[in-house]
C-alpha cells in the first residue's frame, strides 16, 4: 500500500479507538450514579478508587519514563544543532518549571475563589433562638465554601491541565507517526502508539469523571483530546516535507518538559493522595498503582521507535 494511505488509516484509527477508550468511564460513572443497591454502589466505588490508581500508575510512569527521556533527548540535540554549550541542566529546569507553573497557577486559581466568597459576621436582629439557627447556618455555609475549593476547583483545573499535557503529548506521538519513511514502521510504532493511547485515554476519561467538570465540558475535553493525535499525524506528514530545524527540535523538547512537569503535578498531588490517603484498600489500591505503572513500562519496552 501507498505510505500516505496507510498513514490516513492510521489517523482515523487512532481518533475511534482514543474516543471509545476515553467514553468509556462515562459509562462506568452512569451505572454507578444509577445503582441503588447499597451493596452494588460499595462495589462501583471501590473499583473505581482503584481503576483511579491505575491511572496514577499509568500517569507516573508517562511522565518520569516516556516524556522526561524525549525532553533530555531532544533539548540536548537542540543545543548541539545550535552549537550551544552548557553545563546548566536544562531540560531538569524546564520539567521543574513546568511543575511550579502549575503549583502557582493552581494556587491563583484557589486564592481568587476564596476572595470572591466573603465571609459575614453579622447576625440578623431577632429573638434570640432565631439568632441561633442564622449562626449555625452560617457556620455550615462557611465549612461548605472553604471546602468547596478543594473539592471542586482543584480537581477541575487540574483535569483541564491534564488535557493540556495529554494532548500536546498526543501531538508529538502523531508526528513521530507522520514522519515514518516506510509503511513497516509506521504499522509497528502505530501499534504501539495506539495501545499506549488506549490505556491513557481511559485513564483520562476516568479523571474526567470524577472532576467538578459537567458533561459537556467531559465530552468536549475527550473529543480535543482524541483529535490531537490525527492532527500531529498530519503535522509530521507535513514536517516530512520539510524538513526539521534546531530551532523545532529545541521547542519540542520544552513543550514535552512542561508537560511532563503537569503530569508530575497531577499524579503527585491530586490522583494519588486523593486515592491514598482515605485507608480504604490500601494494599490493593498500592497494587493498582503498580500495575498501570508496569502497563506504561510494558508498552514503552515493546515501542520500535
Amino acid at each position: 500500500m501507498d505510505i500516505t494511505a496507510v498513514k490516513c488509516i492510521v489517523l482515523v484509527a487512532c481518533l475511534f479507538v482514543t474516543m471509545i477508550f476515553s467514553l468509556m468511564p462515562l459509562k462506568l460513572m452512569a451505572e454507578y450514579r444509577t445503582t441503588r443497591d447499597l451493596t452494588k454502589r460499595a462495589k462501583f466505588s471501590q473499583f473505581i478508587g482503584l481503576m483511579s490508581c491505575f491511572a496514577g500508575g499509568v500517569f507516573m510512569a508517562t511522565g518520569l519514563l516516556d516524556l522526561f527521556p524525549e525532553v533530555l533527548e531532544n533539548v540536548t540535540k537542540g543545543l548541539s544543532m545550535l552549537h550551544i554549550k552548557t553545563t546548566f541542566p536544562v531540560s531538569e529546569f524546564i520539567v521543574v518549571f513546568g511543575f511550579l507553573f502549575v503549583v502557582v497557577l493552581e494556587q491563583i486559581v484557589l486564592d481568587c475563589k476564596q476572595s470572591d466568597q466573603p465571609i459575614s459576621h453579622e447576625v440578623p436582629r431577632g429573638d434570640l433562638e432565631q439568632s441561633t439557627e442564622v449562626l449555625e447556618d452560617g457556620e455550615r455555609s462557611i465549612g461548605s465554601d472553604i471546602q468547596d475549593p478543594t473539592e471542586h476547583v482543584h480537581p477541575s483545573l487540574r483535569s483541564v491541565l491534564l488535557v493540556a499535557a495529554l494532548s500536546l503529548h498526543s501531538v508529538l506521538e502523531g508526528v513521530a507517526i507522520g514522519l515514518q519513511p516506510s509503511v513497516d514502521s509506521v504499522v509497528q510504532i502505530s501499534a504501539a502508539v495506539m495501545l499506549h493511547k488506549a490505556v491513557i485515554a481511559f485513564s483520562l476519561g476516568l479523571n474526567l469523571v470524577q472532576s467538578a467538570l459537567g458533561l459537556t465540558a467531559i465530552l468536549q475535553s475527550c473529543l480535543v483530546f482524541c483529535s490531537t493525535s490525527p492532527i500531529g499525524i498530519g503535522l509530521g506528514m507535513l514536517a516530512d516535507e520539510m524538513g526539521h530545524t534546531p530551532q523545532s527540535v529545541l521547542l519540542n523538547g520544552v513543550l514535552q518538559g512542561l508537560a511532563c512537569g503537569t503530569f508530575i503535578y497531577v499524579t503527585f498531588f491530586e490522583v494519588l493522595p486523593r486515592e491514598l490517603s482515605n485507608g480504604i484498600q490500601r494494599l490493593p489500591k498500592v497494587l493498582a498503582v503498580l500495575i498501570g505503572f508496569s502497563v506504561v513500562c510494558g508498552v514503552l519496552f515493546l515501542d520500535p521507535g
